[in-house]
């Protein structure tokens, strides 16, 4: 959560006092420090009943320019909160692109309408807003609104007046904003922790030098070691949130062999007991899965935002979805062929085209593809699952059972095949080992890189398939569909090859006709979990030289 200081009208137009305030933000490790910057006779009429104390405060041109100086000088990222149109021209035109726009001005249109011609990212606060006032501001703001922010300014505002619930609220109402929080009480650990547990994005405090000053809004600032302490209190306390999943973590995982009764197998019954022997549960039930029954999991969505609905583009005789499925119908080793896609609304056409064609479908988790995986092998208890993604039309039968021959002949845990362009292998997981990958897992949800995993784990017994090729640069061929011009490869392709059935096509139909022109760069980067990335050259290298206990070669 990013933690932003507000000076507000605390510096009572002393220079001197905001510059003193802006350190003692950075001081307190607050993350950014907002200010008020206005012109009084743009902001208000003479006659308003505030007027003086807007002027008596109001900082001058040469006064900001020295203010935003010298919070770049210390390092303080600022965020000015514009209060009329002119001041947002003058923080646009010193090079300010995230700026806050005050609730006083939320029903402002002639200025919205300026700000959402203009290239910059905006705070919008909601406070005394009705969810209409909300919608008519975005409607002309658009996606130049980042953070939504919540929060009354009473002086201090009371603790049934805070409304939390309403973040809740926000976040399900306007999901593609994020949240914030303005909170105008002295409380250093209470409102701010609540806060943080709501998961909000950024939370507001007034700062002061010194209350007893009673500068403007002095009832609801906190002085400088106040505010370090918060801060302190919050960075300590973020950490107890963990991840939005339920999966042991990496300390609490070492403990089910401890805390989970084993299976104790007798010639009479099953008992169930604390003990050091026996098996666990999923080692009990994988015990009645037949080896040799291999079924094919395709992971299939239609979120892809890079081509959109790439899965049911036209193809050769169907779409590119279904006449993968359609080709791997040649495979002589596969038990079954399912579609495992979601259960969101937005898969739904995925389930009833598979339906329609009498295919096999299964709507599971959206963002496990490991647990969709393993629902499938229990439910067929079937002994390994291969995992092809929906986006990958050429992969081959050939080789398929080239692998499956692989993993039942020697008791492998995982096979894959080494050469291949990108879109045409597989990796033949036994169900026993997708098990045991998922109860290692920190994070279920990382189980696209499944293959990084694998590449990691030396324990594993692992089996290759290595295709030799005149050309070694088949394997930067690529017939994985991101992009259109993916796509359209794999169109190019089609038309060289002179078949009229999909499920005529083999591998080296592909091969024959593939383009070695357009070739996959070796100094891209491929993301791997935590942010981190490899190049493709240090990937291709990592997978010819894993742990392998097997290999056979296939010549093309």
């Amino acid at each position: 959560m990013k933690i932003i200081a507000e000076s507000a009208f605390n510096h009572n137009g002393d220079l001197s006092y905001l510059k003193d305030l802006a350190k003692a933000a950075k001081d307190s490790k607050a993350d950014f420090f907002t200010v008020q910057v206005y012109k009084t006779d743009e902001f208000c009429e003479p006659n308003y009943s505030k007027y003086d104390i807007c002027k008596e405060v109001e900082l001058p041109k040469e006064g900001w320019n020295e203010l935003f100086d010298y919070c770049k000088e210390i390092g303080l990222p600022l965020i000015p909160c514009v209060l009329d149109l002119s001041s947002f021209h003058f923080c646009y035109d010193h090079g300010f692109r995230f700026l806050k726009i005050h609730a006083t001005d939320i029903l402002n249109i002639p200025m919205l309408e300026v700000l959402a011609n203009h290239d910059c990212k905006l705070i919008l606060e909601t406070q005394c807003a009705t969810e209409r006032d909300i919608n008519t501001a975005l409607s002309i703001l658009n996606d130049k609104v980042e953070v939504l922010f919540h929060g009354f300014s009473d002086y201090p505002t009371k603790y049934e007046d805070q409304n939390l619930r309403s973040l809740d609220y926000i976040r399900e109402r306007w999901p593609d904003y994020k949240l914030g929080f303005a909170d105008h009480t002295l409380d250093v650990t209470g409102i701010p922790l609540m806060v943080l547990s709501k998961e909000v994005d950024y939370l507001e405090k007034h700062i002061t030098l010194d209350r007893s000053n009673e500068n403007y809004d002095w009832q609801v600032s906190l002085e400088p070691s106040e505010f370090k302490e918060m801060v302190k209190s919050i960075r300590a306390y973020e950490r107890t949130l963990g991840n939005y999943w339920k999966h042991p973590c990496h300390a609490e995982s070492k403990y089910r062999n401890i805390m989970y009764k084993r299976y104790l197998d007798s010639d009479s019954e099953v008992k169930v007991m604390r003990s050091e022997a026996g098996k666990d549960y999923y080692e009990h039930l994988l015990s009645s899965y037949d080896k040799s029954k291999i079924i094919i999991s395709i992971i299939a969505r239609l979120k892809s935002s890079r081509l959109a609905r790439k899965v049911l583009l036209p193809f050769k005789n169907d779409v590119l979805l279904f006449d993968l499925m359609k080709r791997l119908g040649n495979s002589e080793k596969i038990s079954k062929i399912i579609l495992a896609t979601s259960w969101l609304e937005e898969d739904r056409e995925l389930v009833d085209e598979a339906i329609k064609r009498e295919l096999t479908v299964y709507p599971g988790h959206p963002l496990s593809v490991i647990d969709r995986m393993l629902d499938l092998a229990d439910q067929e208890k079937a002994g390994a699952v291969v995992r092809i993604t929906g986006d990958n039309p050429f992969t081959d039968p050939e080789i398929l059972d080239l692998m499956a021959g692989l993993y039942i002949d020697n008791d492998l845990d995982y096979v894959r095949a080494n050469n291949l362009p990108f879109g045409v292998s597989a990796e033949v997981f036994s169900t026993s080992y997708l098990y045991r990958l998922y109860n290692q897992m920190d994070n279920p949800y990382q189980t696209e890189y499944l293959t990084w995993f694998i590449m990691l784990d030396e324990t594993a017994r692992k089996g290759c398939v290595d295709v030799n090729y005149a050309n070694p640069d088949l394997k930067r061929v690529n017939y994985s569909v991101d992009y259109q011009e993916d796509y359209d490869r794999c169109q190019k392709v089609l038309s060289k090859i002179q078949k009229d059935s999909i499920e005529d096509i083999n591998i080296r139909d592909i091969v024959a006709n593939s383009d070695f022109t357009n070739l996959v760069d070796l100094a891209q980067s491929i993301k791997l979990p935590e942010g981190k990335s490899i190049t493709f050259e240090e990937y291709f290298d990592r997978l010819d030289n894993m742990n392998y206990v097997v290999r056979i070669p296939l010549e093309l």
